[in-house]
């Protein structure tokens, strides 16, 4: 009770100091707590004095000598607070258990702060911060450790997954504690990668930790857990016992961990469990494995349905029994090399009417096709060239022919054969009527080598206008001109301009050429806008074409000042490259156009200029 009045006498009195000492004269709550004080006076005599205080205060009125009653009053109550106070913790006192990381705080805040947000916000281009602050070290501060680790149940998987791939383990086993600290194996997909983490920074002192989590935790845990026991030949034994558990994820886990593993034992049930009732749930880790001695088994059993295969006299139900068989062993002796496997896929080519159009493995056939390609067999190329002029009479005239045959056929064929074989598709058909299948069938030809030798792709660069940082643009990827000259027939171009298809014609340009230079800058006179696709790719095209630097220099500075030129928000890298080449006595006209171009595109222009400028006075 006591201690209660002399907490609320000191608001008061608090309160008194910011309103002035004039206004205690009267106050009623100084009033309503007089009685109280007064009452405790009888029983001790500092309340007494307490109660003398305030009632001075009250009757004193103002002046001066308000000021000096409020301060002794003040100080008598600070006074007793002080001895009513506890200066001592409860319970006994043990050592403060440390987790040290030692990581500097060496970044301003301007640094870390659009790191903070991409961290700990929602929104798009967040991933493209925390990957270019990782890379500049900005994540070594103390400050982004914890925001770091919550960030791996961020709800971008992207983000989350890089977190713990790259950022988390880049803190080393010091970083092990306060993952342990917060670690709940009963819990989801946030603790399995907080054990991912652990397992990639902590090394053997966590694997404890790690078969305690694959044998009780939710399925998500133990899953993960299993997986990371792999290869640790003190739980060769854990693994193979779960590989015969009753629950399907628990016995999936363990032939994943079997087959990051390099025991007699992990080949030798893996290759039990795809001869029984696991057969497909394995066929995953079977390709994962390295095993020389389980790719051995697999790859002789290949070789046994294959033989089989060649039947004729099989009837449909042992057909459709030995495609199941040989489609799990396709994936697994993927991406596997061996003799005997050259030699299995010699066979499937030496009888490719057979296993192409009889049994309709297009699967084997095509993997067969691509080994032998990978490895140069010399017997193997001969056997695809047959192969190809087997599928060009077979498919002639179907949608197949002008789409996947000729994919096929590209890298097989000699380039004047395929010209050849294709050719006579394009001839005439410019003034076709636009509904005909023949035309239909050109246009599908044309569309698909465009898909072979054109690739935009999203991909990061290096940002000359942002002083050199990374970031995300979209760039044309396309075949060097070297390669375009051996490995397609130079006569294509011819039809490319024919048929007014921009793309191929730049991609197929080159110096000498009667007609390209004019096609494509007549092109970029027509599509200038710097905000599409089609400028960038005329420029590519004018460049391979060999025109000349005042030609190309001309023609890219009108494409700037067209008034069609307007609302672009960014500049292609390879066309930023080419206007950066621009001679300084363009920097006027250019600048001039500075106004009609927003965001990036505007610093790109400014930085151009801006290396105008340094090349006049140097």
């Amino acid at each position: 009770m006591s201690h209660a009045l002399l907490i609320e006498l000191n608001q008061e009195l608090r309160r008194l100091y910011i309103a002035g000492s004039d206004l205690a004269a009267e106050d009623f709550r100084l009033k309503r707590l007089l009685p109280s004080f007064q009452q405790l006076g009888e029983r001790a005599p500092v309340f007494k004095k307490l109660a003398e205080g305030i009632d001075a205060l009250i009757s004193g009125g103002s002046g001066a000598d308000s000021a000096v009653r409020l301060q002794d009053v003040n100080l008598l109550l600070q006074s007793v607070l002080r001895t009513q106070g506890k200066g001592g913790a409860e319970g006994q006192t043990s050592d403060l258990y440390n987790k040290a990381v030692n990581l500097p705080t060496s970044f301003s805040y301007r640094r870390l702060s659009p790191v903070r947000t991409a961290l700990t916000t929602r929104g798009g281009g967040r991933h493209e911060i925390i990957v270019g602050a990782f890379r500049e070290g900005i994540f070594q501060d103390l400050r982004l450790l914890p925001l770091a680790i919550e960030a791996l149940n961020d709800p971008y998987v992207e983000i989350a997954e890089f977190v713990m791939t790259d950022i988390l383990p880049s803190y080393g086993p010091a970083l092990v504690p306060h993952l342990i600290e917060s670690f709940n194996p009963e819990g989801g997909r946030l603790e399995a990668r907080k054990l991912i983490v652990m397992a990639k920074s902590g090394g053997e002192e966590v694997l404890k930790l790690i078969y305690e989590a694959a044998m009780a935790g939710s399925n998500e845990v133990r899953t993960t857990a299993i997986r990371l026991l792999a290869d640790h030949a003190e739980y060769e034994q854990v693994l193979l016992d779960l590989s015969h558990d009753k629950k399907k994820n628990i016995r999936e886990a363990a032939y994943q961990g079997l087959a990051e593993s390099s025991w007699d034992s992990a080949a030798e049930r893996l290759y039990e469990a795809s001869k029984g009732k696991d057969s497909e749930l394995v066929g995953p880790s079977l390709s994962r494995s390295q095993s020389e001695l389980l790719s051995g088994w697999l790859i002789r059993d290949l070789a046994e349905l294959v033989h089989i295969a060649e039947d004729t006299a099989l009837n449909k139900e042992k057909r459709e029994e030995l495609r199941t068989q040989a489609v799990r062993y396709f994936w697994a002796v993927s991406r596997k090399e061996s003799q005997e496997l050259e030699q299995i896929y010699l066979k499937v080519l030496r009888n490719y009417k057979h296993f192409m159009f009889t049994l309709g493995w297009t699967f084997l056939v095509n993997e067969a096709m691509n080994y032998l390609k990978s490895i140069g067999s010399e017997e193997g190329r001969e056997l695809m060239k047959a192969a190809i002029e087997l599928d060009l009479k077979k498919y002639a005239g179907t949608h197949s022919y002008a789409g996947d045959v000729f994919v096929k056929a590209q890298p097989i064929l000699s380039p004047e054969r395929l010209y050849e074989e294709y050719s006579a598709l394009l001839n005439g058909r410019k003034h076709a009527s636009a509904a005909s299948r023949s035309v239909n069938t050109a246009k599908q030809l044309l569309d698909t080598m465009e898909s072979m030798v054109i690739n935009r792709r999203y991909q990061m660069i290096r940002q000359e206008w942002a002083y050199g940082e990374e970031g995300y643009a979209y760039k044309v990827e396309i075949p060097s001109q070297e390669e375009i000259a051996a490995t397609w027939d130079s006569r294509w171009l011819d039809h490319f301009i024919e048929l007014d298809r921009m793309n191929l014609v730049s991609v197929f340009a080159r110096p000498g050429h009667a007609e390209v230079a004019s096609f494509l800058l007549k092109k970029l006179r027509h599509s200038p806008e710097f905000r599409n696709r089609f400028a960038n790719i005329a420029v590519i095209g004018l460049v391979r074409a060999g025109v000349s630097e005042e030609v190309l220099h001309e023609a890219l500075i009108q494409a700037v000042e067209d008034e069609r030129n307007t609302e672009c928000r960014e500049i292609e890298p390879f066309l930023f490259e080419q206007l950066n080449r621009l001679p300084a006595v363009y920097a006027d006209r250019l600048r001039a156009c500075l106004h009609k171009f927003t965001f990036t595109s505007s610093e790109q222009l400014e930085f151009i200029l801006k290396n105008m400028e340094s090349s006049i006075h140097s």
